[in-house]
């Protein structure tokens, strides 16, 4: 068996958005945007929605629609010119869906077609666009020629998504004579899953499994082929081992790049620090209005692994598909109350491992005995602090201690209690006991008892 290297991972950080902790890490960086408002159910793909009566900037009473003559733009309008660019999609009409896009203005022409020719190649379930907002405070009517609308593409991914997700566009709308045209397409004010890779590559490479989608650009292309089927044995390998029960995602988005800007900005999750990030996504029917996210995507900078070992590249993919693997379960509805950022990582570091012995496994080139004969033998577990950190050593010295952290579990307990014990800790993140309760309940232990028996198991293991 090839002896892996395992990458003493590069600076990580946490992010604080809306009062939520936003963890990142480099081998799994996890991205966490803030909760979507709950919607109703969306019944079929051409259904447009209105918002409830008194809410937020709408309008108890509302004035007769403006006729198109006198050159105002109604919501009617506009949702009845998105279900229109839903069906352009669906019935695989190129022109009527470029045709949304203001002649005057290529730019958003040869956006909407490459778009359009880019969501051709992916295995949709569903796919629709909707209308979230008007902005200006009227979001029932709007005056004027022009507007700026909230778009919503709801969209789930075959063999992906266990329900619809979604992604947020903001469209400029104008009407002329020809009726209502965009002229410009932006990001939404909060970014949620913009920009995907459908708008941010010409000529994207698709490539469907049974458990993956694989999706890259130029510069990665040739490594997506190459490697399909090692990611899909990858997915393969990690849903054989999860022992947790049902809920877990049904498979895999991943995205592969090697332009590094293009990475850093792949679903506006902006890890400068990462080589492999896991982005959930919010889910389209309100879901995640609870504060769970039904569904994630993969992307991953392939600079390193063109030329690397092979057993490498799969270490990243399994970490990352570990972590999206069970990313349903986890509560993202608010900050954490108790550092446990050691279970998400060390779990998923455990899980692209676990089947190297401890002498198989190297830690920047020194083995496991060398490099925690560096760093003093924990008397605590990993904080999350410390485990995403700025300073490289210190977030990798975290990487380390919470992937044998978990090995132990496993050496003392089992892979099956690892997988209950994880999973306990994911559905109360929450608690301001999350960790020391799922000693109690799935080890039969306490935290301290757990790492004096840590300790002792380092210093007799490696």
């Amino acid at each position: 068996m090839a002896r892996p290297t395992v990458v003493a991972w590069a600076a990580c950080a946490v992010l604080t958005l809306a009062g939520s902790l936003t963890v990142g890490g480099v081998a799994a960086a996890k991205v966490r945007q803030e909760p979507a408002l709950a919607r109703p159910p969306a019944t079929t793909a051409l259904t447009v929605r209105t918002q409830p009566a008194n809410a937020p900037g709408e309008q108890t009473a509302l004035p007769a629609p403006a006729k198109a003559a006198d050159g105002s733009i109604t919501r009617s309008d506009l949702e009845a010119f998105v279900a229109a660019h839903t069906a352009a999609l669906k019935e695989k009409d190129r022109a009527a869906f470029v045709a949304a896009a203001d002649p005057k203005k290529p730019d958003v022409v040869k956006q909407q077609g490459q778009l359009y020719d880019n969501l051709q190649k992916i295995p949709f379930t569903t796919a629709s666009y909707a209308i979230k907002r008007v902005d200006g405070g009227e979001s029932t009517f709007a005056q004027g020629a022009q507007v700026t609308a909230t778009v919503e593409f709801d969209h789930q991914i075959s063999g992906v998504d266990s329900t619809a997700v979604v992604e947020q566009y903001q469209w400029t709308v104008v009407r002329d004579a020809a009726g209502l045209l965009v002229t410009a397409v932006d990001a939404a004010p909060n970014r949620r899953g913009y920009p995907a890779p459908w708008d941010s590559v010409p000529n994207l490479t698709v490539l469907p499994r049974k458990h993956v989608v694989i999706m890259a650009d130029d510069t990665s292309s040739a490594f997506a082929k190459s490697h399909a089927d090692a990611l899909e044995s990858d997915a393969q390998y990690d849903f054989a081992h999860w022992t947790g029960g049902t809920g877990t995602a049904p498979g895999f988005s991943v995205f592969l790049t090697s332009n590094r800007s293009l990475y850093e900005n792949i679903y506006d999750q902006g890890r400068d620090e990462s080589v492999g990030v896991t982005i959930p996504l919010a889910g389209a029917d309100g879901a995640s209005g609870s504060g769970k996210y039904p569904s994630t995507r993969i992307a991953v900078d392939t600079t390193e692994y063109k030329n690397a070992d092979p057993a490498d590249a799969d270490m990243v993919f399994k970490h990352e598909m570990a972590h999206a693997m069970i990313a349903p379960f986890e509560d993202l509805s608010g900050q954490s109350g108790q550092d446990h950022l050691w279970v998400v990582e060390g779990f998923a570091e455990w899980e692209a491992q676990r089947m190297y012995s401890p002498s198989e496994l190297l830690y920047s080139g020194d083995t496991l005995h060398a490099y925690a004969n560096k760093h003093a033998a924990p008397k605590v577990l990993p904080t999350d602090t410390q485990v995403y950190n700025s300073d490289s050593d210190t977030s990798a010295t975290g990487y380390f201690y919470s992937h044998l952290a978990i090995r132990y579990m496993a050496d003392k307990w089992s892979p099956e209690k690892v997988d209950q014990f994880v999973l306990a800790v994911y559905k109360h993140a929450t608690s301001s006991s999350c960790v020391d309760d799922a000693m109690k309940n799935v080890l039969g232990t306490t935290t301290d008892q757990f790492v004096q028996g840590y300790a002792a198991w380092l210093r007799s293991s490696i």
